[in-house]
């Protein structure tokens, strides 16, 4: 899918660039902004596998991802929308801000709120999902301030530097008219 332009009163919430893959690399590979993330630690990926996966995310039929951008031009982070399903009309939320000059700064509650916005007016989509592991408090706080609410905790769902950790699962359900 097509990720249109969103535009927030301090971001601009675009389609992937090439030049984004460069951040990427650093992103990916520093532990501070990676520490809650799904997946075990990263290896380093070359520049052309990131350029592919920019090309896979462009040809997937059921997400949206977006590219962060201050109103300056700085790339800061990514936002997507995925597993959306059109008949159910449900989609699940992810987000990574990778400028650690930005954390705390509402950065994510400004971002996922215009997403979640997008989501139900214009996709149509009834309910989004969105999971954290628990000592993520942080990301908690943003997706409760936004209108999330917690729905299940799932204790000892992933593995993280060998240790089993628990995992939040939040969601929102559009209101209605």
């Amino acid at each position: 899918m097509n990720a249109p332009t969103i535009h927030t009163q301090r971001f601009t919430i675009r389609a992937f660039k090439e030049s984004d893959a460069e951040l990427w690399q650093v992103w990916d590979m520093d532990t501070e902004i990676q520490m809650y993330m799904p997946e075990p630690s990263n290896e380093p990926k070359s520049i052309t596998e990131q350029y592919k996966y920019i090309k896979e995310c462009e040809k997937e039929e059921d997400g949206l991802y977006w590219s962060i951008e201050s109103k300056d031009g700085i790339t800061i982070g990514t936002v997507a929308l995925t597993e959306i399903n059109e008949y159910h009309k449900l989609a699940e939320l992810g987000i990574v801000i990778g400028d650690k000059n930005v954390w705390g700064k509402g950065v994510a509650t400004e971002v996922i709120g215009a997403i979640v916005e997008y989501a139900f007016s214009v996709l149509g989509i009834i309910s989004i999902s969105a999971e954290t592991e628990s000592e993520n408090i942080a990301i908690s706080k943003v997706l409760e301030k936004v209108g999330f609410i917690q729905d299940g905790h799932f204790f000892s769902a992933r593995v993280k530097n060998n240790q089993r950790v628990d995992v939040k699962h939040y969601g929102i359900v559009r209101p209605q008219k």
